[in-house]
């Protein structure tokens, strides 16, 4: 009984995060066909989210964009067989359509030091990860850390591979699989080991200089 009051108190919770709450100026969002034209294998896409998570996000980070996904190409014969790997708060690892995006500002980075053969290793390495479950408790503690809030450091971390991610760690774990680490910047002023993948934040993405800027719209 307890666990499925939990389990619902939990699901209406986030939903309620999930929620758009924002208006996207249509005049500023991303048209699909334009985003498809400049995207390959494992690139990463930035985007700012209209949700209430997104928002806390954008808040706690100071930055713009809220979530970070990577474009795997077609996985599908279908009509609209072009997708994006993500780590979703509610739905956990998981593929959607690029056209999900539509309403979205969006903002694509591409590892400039990377051949076509590692970027398709990036998009493969994501890819099976999907299903695994969206990491809360790293949610929790990377939130109290971007407040400056005491936090309880675990001194045995294990090495065994992670099987739960939010949207940074997915993507971090991947780049890591092909020898490109992705470090944090504004986290780590609170943290205890700046290299730490599990401080990394959407905007570390933007500011990485692995990265160059090969498509956006607003800002």
């Amino acid at each position: 009984m307890l666990l499925r009051a939990w389990a619902f108190v939990r699901g209406a919770f986030l939903r309620y995060l999930t929620t758009p709450i924002l208006c996207t100026d249509a005049g500023a969002a991303t048209h699909v066909e334009s985003l498809a034209a400049v995207l390959r294998r494992g690139d990463v896409l930035l985007s700012e989210g209209n949700t209430r998570v997104a928002l806390l996000i954008k808040r706690l980070t100071g930055s713009p964009w809220s979530h970070v996904s990577m474009y795997v190409g077609q996985l599908d014969d279908g009509h609209d067989p072009l997708c994006i790997v993500e780590a979703d708060i509610a739905a956990g690892v998981r593929s959607i359509r690029l056209s999900e995006l539509d309403a979205l500002n969006v903002r694509v980075l591409r590892p400039s030091s990377l051949d076509g053969v590692n970027r398709a290793r990036l998009a493969d390495w994501v890819t099976s990860r999907i299903g695994s479950e969206y990491d809360h408790a790293h949610a929790f503690r990377l939130g109290r850390r971007l407040l400056r809030l005491p936090i309880r450091e675990r001194a045995d971390r294990s090495t065994s591979p992670a099987t739960r991610f939010i949207c940074c760690s997915l993507l971090a774990h991947a780049f890591a699989s092909v020898g490109l680490a992705i470090a944090p910047v504004r986290a780590c002023v609170a943290a205890s080991n700046c290299a730490d993948p599990a401080s990394v934040t959407p905007a570390d993405f933007e500011q990485a200089a692995a990265f160059e800027i090969v498509g956006l719209s607003r800002p």
